[in-house]
């Protein structure tokens, strides 16, 4: 190998290895990180980040997939390509806790819930002042409306913990509702027929977490193995 193509060979290996960790630090990911999805070792990608060696094409091709950008991306001098896939996998991901955005949207759907209470309880007690007398339950459906949207976002957002509250309070809250609106005799039974569904709730969310905890388990052992294979292959 000549002076020159040694010297190209070394380039490629520092645009890429500058490419590879400004791209993994906008995707917010660790080195652990993204080893796990390639099923590699946290090593292998920091001697590519350090210019040490160079990942394969096919390598490069799933790292760009992750990332959501190009194989092209990584070969370009301060590449400026933006991380598609992985933000928008991040943005939505299910987290235990709403973000400020998500809350923001959570409480502000919820206020409109109750603007609606209000408003109306204002027009019946302003129109028919008789109505006083029965108009109230309007904030007693509104807080049972406001846990179908608590539950619809936390649902999509949140983790199945913050979501199998939110399910468990409109559960009770349902009840509430129908039990102060809807008179009939022995009404004070659909509080008894809450209990079976709470117990559904919390059995569900117990086998979602050891679903979730069992399904890690076979995936880290998966990978331990492929992962054995790849560092014996690389040892020979």
């Amino acid at each position: 190998m000549n002076e020159g193509e040694k010297y190209t060979t070394e380039r490629i290996k520092m645009v890429v290895a500058q490419n590879l960790a400004k791209y993994r630090k906008a995707a917010k990911f660790t080195q652990l990180e993204l080893a796990e999805k390639l099923l590699y070792s946290d090593k292998n990608i920091s001697k590519w980040e350090r210019g040490e060696s160079i990942p394969d094409v096919v390598i490069l091709k799933q790292i760009a997939d992750i990332f959501g950008i190009t194989v092209n991306d990584f070969l370009c001098e301060n590449g400026s390509a933006e991380v598609g896939a992985v933000q928008k996998h991040k943005k939505y991901e299910r987290t235990k806790f709403f973000s400020k955005q998500q809350f923001l949207i959570t409480f502000l759907s919820v206020c409109i819930v109750w603007f609606v209470a209000v408003v109306g309880y204002s027009l019946f007690v302003g129109l028919m002042p008789s109505s006083q007398v029965w108009v109230w339950k309007f904030f007693i459906v509104a807080i049972a409306v406001s846990n179908i949207v608590t539950t619809v976002f936390t649902a999509i957002w949140c983790t199945n913990f913050l979501n199998s509250v939110s399910v468990s309070f409109l559960i009770w809250t349902t009840a509430l509702s129908v039990f102060v609106c809807v008179p009939f005799e022995n009404n004070w039974l659909l509080f008894i027929t809450a209990i079976p569904l709470q117990v559904i709730v919390i059995f569900w969310f117990i086998f979602k977490k050891l679903s979730k905890a069992n399904r890690k388990s076979h995936e880290q052992s998966d990978n331990k193995a492929i992962l054995a294979v790849k560092t014996d292959e690389q040892d020979n």
